[in-house]
């Protein structure tokens, strides 16, 4: 295949793809209101954008498919039937069809054959629409005598007879109406021309497609102009505190301090071009709410604000699926059939709200729903059933920690598995990509009014501020988004607690954890990064993965040796969620924004670890995942007293 066709194939099926994403909600809409005008002109557009292109590039199913699903839009645009769900159904399965053959394309070059599903869900189409009820306006007009007889009967004909691609038949030119063409020298201006085409309502914006690998390379290229420049900066000062008195260097000075306002404006320019709102994820839940529903026999409500909200692209591929866990358990466990939310004295129908809003450098999502909320003793009794905590254990949790609990692998409150739930694995995966995003979550719940989920993420995951400590020798980074506040105490005020080190801070108390304690390994030796050569390699002694129990030999806020360190420590209040806890280091450097580079090729697993980054003078400088430590020092207790 030419290189051309290639790319022109490759268009349509990232513009069908975004044409599908675009007006699948919106048949979920019209499902809700009834009939609009200016839905239903919307969702015909996009299947007949489908359908033209795919017929120019000869994918013969795909007009099959989309041909059928147009002309029921059409006949319901027309108002010859009335919207009804079987309709609105079929055509939901067009679309999955559609997406299905497009996957085939993207992977394979063709259509490939969905042979028995293709034709099942062709005569389901035919089917569906002649056993659609007219409209009142198109009722009287089947009686009022023969030639409207014969209009009616003879519109399944074209149902039964898709115009062959890429020349379509008369008929079904008709029938996609006198301003809608479908010739396909069209065809290929649609499938060059399709973006446009959504952003009709402003000409003045215009789009260009570029392969995501390209715009990574920029951002790549970007995170090292960053790292230099931060290096430029740290010689500039030094060469502008030796010699203050040198014209050159003070103009050395002024040139990098102009380089690093380029840097940082060239930096924010290609996030943004990264950025994407989370209409492209939050799109997909009107319909998982209307099928899974319908399937449970509960009437819910979806309730969306915030979509327009823009994340790195990174956040969005990894967001959908802990938020699709989040809504299928609300639907399944926490909204009550509709007879119960009556005798409780709630409205028959259930609410699912999903909010989205930024909060300085992060992102804050809110799953939240008005059902039953969560039963924390029954979360207790299945931990203990399951043998995930015992039963002392069990009865010294608090009401947060035990909610927590939802999140512990094998865990549901659920006594027999369905499709939806039951199996112990939905919030467990949650836990982890929310984790594996640098980002935590939260569960506010009230037994009987609802529960909230509130997910907060990094804006990107590429470029971070972050808090240079030094500890023993080393510097380490730590991300400034979890950093609550930083102090200087002296070691006399550490004090033991149930053989627990902790801080009184205006009087609250904090569990207290030496930095050093918290990255060494059951060798006792801590993570360091040396370089060897032009290879930076992470140190790590025989460890694999450091025991982080509070009760491990040694402990929390013990020195090396053994003996309880009095000298005086910087403190680092560290807040992960709901989580507060203490870290002590030996010295605060300074703020500065860090590229963070992937470790590989070290030989050795540092789940502790994010990655690293290149300081000002050169230096390879860890950077810690505090939230990794926080879920792995509090998973049974409940830091913040």
């Amino acid at each position: 295949m030419p290189d051309d066709m290639e790319e022109i194939i490759a268009d349509f099926v990232a513009e069908a793809e975004e044409t599908l994403d675009r007006i699948d909600p919106k048949l979920v809409e019209m499902d809700d209101k009834g009939f609009d005008q200016e839905i239903i002109n919307d969702i015909f557009r996009g299947m007949h954008t489908i359908k033209g292109a795919a017929g120019f590039l000869g994918f013969q199913q795909i007009v099959d498919v989309s041909h059928r699903a147009e002309t029921i839009l059409k006949r319901i645009r027309d108002k010859e039937i009335i919207i009804a769900r079987p309709l609105i159904d079929v055509i939901l399965k067009s679309f999955d069809m559609v997406r299905l053959l497009l996957k085939h394309i993207k992977t394979k070059g063709n259509e490939g054959q969905a042979g028995a599903d293709m034709a099942v869900l062709l005569k389901e189409l035919e089917a569906t629409l002649a056993a659609a009820q007219p409209s009142g306006a198109a009722a009287p007009a089947q009686a009022a005598g023969q030639k409207d007889q014969k209009e009616v009967k003879a519109r399944p004909a074209v149902i039964e007879g898709p115009s062959p691609a890429p020349s379509p038949a008369p008929r079904a030119a008709e029938d996609a109406g006198p301003h809608e063409d479908c010739h396909p020298q069209k065809s290929a201006a649609v499938v060059q021309g399709a973006a446009a085409q959504a952003d009709k309502k402003d000409d003045s914006i215009q789009t260009l497609r570029i392969n995501v690998e390209k715009v990574d390379q920029v951002m790549n290229l970007t995170g090292e102009v960053v790292l230099i420049r931060n290096r430029l900066l740290n010689l500039a000062g030094g060469l502008e505190q030796k010699y203050s008195s040198d014209p050159q260097v003070e103009n050395l000075f002024e040139a990098v301090s102009f380089l690093d306002l380029l840097t940082s404006d060239m930096q924010a320019a290609v996030m943004r071009m990264r950025m994407q709102p989370l209409k492209k994820v939050f799109g997909k839940f009107p319909r998982l709410v209307k099928e899974l529903s319908s399937s449970l026999g509960k009437e819910v409500e979806l309730r969306i604000s915030g979509e327009q909200t823009e994340v790195d692209k990174s956040v969005i591929e990894h967001i959908a699926d802990p938020m699709v866990h989040i809504i299928r358990n609300a639907l399944d466990h926490a909204i009550e059939p509709s007879a119960e939310r009556l005798a409780r004295g709630k409205p028959a129908k259930g609410v699912i709200s999903i909010n989205a809003s930024q909060k300085g450098n992060q992102i804050v999502i809110e799953v939240s729903d008005d059902g039953k909320g969560i039963d924390v003793e029954k979360v207790k009794s299945k931990a203990v059933q399951k043998g995930l905590v015992t039963e002392a254990e069990a009865a010294a949790l608090g009401h947060d920690a035990a909610v927590n609990l939802i999140f512990m692998p094998g865990l549901s409150t659920n006594d027999v598995a369905t499709e939806i739930s039951g199996r112990g694995v939905g919030m467990d995966v949650v836990k982890n990509n929310v984790g594996k995003l640098n980002g935590f979550i939260e569960v506010i719940t009230k037994q009987g009014a609802g529960t909230t989920f509130r997910i907060s993420l990094p804006l990107t995951l590429a470029i971070i501020h972050a808090l240079l400590v030094e500890e023993k020798g080393s510097v380490y980074a730590i991300p400034l988004n979890l950093v609550d506040e930083t102090m200087k105490l002296s070691g006399s005020e550490i004090r033991d607690l149930m053989d627990k080190k902790v801080l009184n801070i205006r009087g609250k108390v904090y569990p207290y954890f030496e930095l050093a304690w918290l990255l060494e390994g059951p060798s006792g030796q801590s993570m360091q990064m040396r370089q060897d050569g032009a290879h930076h390699i992470l140190s790590l002694g025989d460890q694999s993965r450091g025991d982080m129990s509070p009760d491990r030999p040694g402990g929390p806020g013990l020195s090396a040796n053994g003996q309880e360190g009095r000298e005086d420590r910087y403190i680092i209040v560290v807040a992960v969620a709901d989580t507060r806890f203490c870290i002590g280091v030996g010295r605060l450097l300074g703020l500065q924004e860090v590229v963070i580079k992937s470790i590989t090729g070290s030989g050795s697993a540092a789940p502790s670890i994010l990655g690293a980054t290149i300081s000002g003078d050169g230096r390879v400088i860890l950077i810690i995942d505090l939230g990794y430590i926080a879920r792995n020092l509090f998973d049974k207790e409940h830091a913040n007293t």
